[in-house]
């Protein structure tokens, strides 16, 4: 199941019905060279194996939560962030049908690769980056160290509370500060905003958000998080759930929390609207600012404000910007300490006003 459904209570007990593991089921002991071919045509079968430790990785992977049949389900449960090489583990694989693209990805170390049509495909039913399992009533998701938000996209402004347990590995596979992509791993993502450690755990709340055109890393509590361009979806943390999503926070009259990397092009089809914008205290400005008044949308809008002297890095301040309309040339300036550079023609711009509507 690709989508979760909008309402909560559905959400659960589909989960539940659907990605619970098997119980009282025969564990089979399967080596690092086994596949699934043998179970095809056996649909919705579920088979628990488990992988002994000291294993090899197989350079025989397709697909990305959804895995052809020949390929290496130890190797799968490795890319899926299941099971570790060093360790073993065991898993539960359920059998579905033939697929008419299976997509590769680089995860935890491992490189499945892409696939057309192919006549078997298996799934992990334990998989947290595919499909949390409901952990209670609070919907609190009981996640893992591999967990990623990535088929949780097109969900946006619905919030998920996710534990992750104690004695965590750190992922590599960490993009942007603030807003991260939604393949970046959650918990090291969590990590690295200050929320949990690798040795307690602990438990977060994400919010998922539309794609943004740029993602800025940073090094911090111990985490590299690297620089991304442009992304498909991204997920913040925030701090408790709340009823509204976070689509209906950015009308007129409501205030977005924002971060120091904010930029304002996802709102640029909105035109003539006004969004007011809260910075928080202590910001880093960024060097991506275009413009002098008329800003690229592009542009970090706290480091705009700050070149508009608006706000300060140290006190933050809350700002309204209206969207505008790409101009074909930005004239950079220094002012106040920020130095913003030049540009040719560009598709979306903003303004600061200096009151709500």
């Amino acid at each position: 199941m690709k989508y979760f459904s909008c309402r909560v209570l559905l959400l659960a007990s589909l989960l539940m019905a659907i990605f619970l593991p098997a119980t009282s089921q025969e564990v089979i002991e399967g080596s690092w060279t086994m596949q699934a071919s043998s179970f095809r045509k056996q649909t919705g079968k579920q088979i628990t194996i488990q992988f002994p430790a000291g294993g090899t990785l197989s350079n025989r992977i397709w697909g990305t939560d959804l895995y052809t049949d020949d390929s290496s389900v130890g190797t799968a449960a490795v890319h899926a962030g299941l099971i570790t090489v060093k360790e073993g583990g065991t898993v539960t694989i359920e059998m579905r049908p033939g697929a008419q693209e299976y997509e590769g990805t680089l995860r935890n170390g491992v490189t499945s690769k892409t696939w057309g049509p192919f006549p078997g495909s298996f799934v992990f039913v334990e998989s947290y980056t595919s499909a949390p399992r409901i952990e209670s009533e609070s919907l609190t998701l009981r996640g893992n160290w591999g967990m990623t938000a990535e088929l949780l996209r097109g969900e946006n402004g619905r919030q998920f509370t996710i534990s992750f347990p104690p004695g965590g590995t750190l992922s590599e596979y960490v993009w942007g500060k603030g807003t991260y992509t939604d393949h970046s791993n959650i918990a090291s993502a969590a990590v690295h905003a200050g929320l949990i450690t690798p040795e307690k755990g602990g438990t977060v709340t994400v919010e998922i958000r539309p794609g943004q055109d740029y993602y800025e890393g940073s090094y911090v509590n111990e985490v590299y998080s690297r620089d991304y361009e442009a992304f498909e979806g991204s997920f913040v943390f925030v701090e408790k759930k709340k009823e509204k999503p976070w689509k209906s926070q950015v009308i007129q009259e409501d205030v977005i929390q924002g971060t120091w990397t904010m930029h304002a092009g996802s709102f640029r089809k909105s035109q003539g609207k006004r969004f007011t914008i809260s910075f928080p205290e202590n910001g880093k400005l960024s060097d991506r600012l275009w413009g002098t008044d008329l800003y690229t949308d592009d542009s970090s809008i706290a480091a705009a404000a700050v070149h508009a002297g608006i706000i300060t890095p140290r006190e933050g301040g809350t700002v309204t910007i209206e969207i505008k309309p790409g101009a074909q040339a930005y004239e950079g300036s220094s002012r106040n300490g920020v130095t913003s550079k030049s540009w040719g023609p560009f598709p979306g711009s903003f303004v600061f006003v200096a009151e709500n509507r």
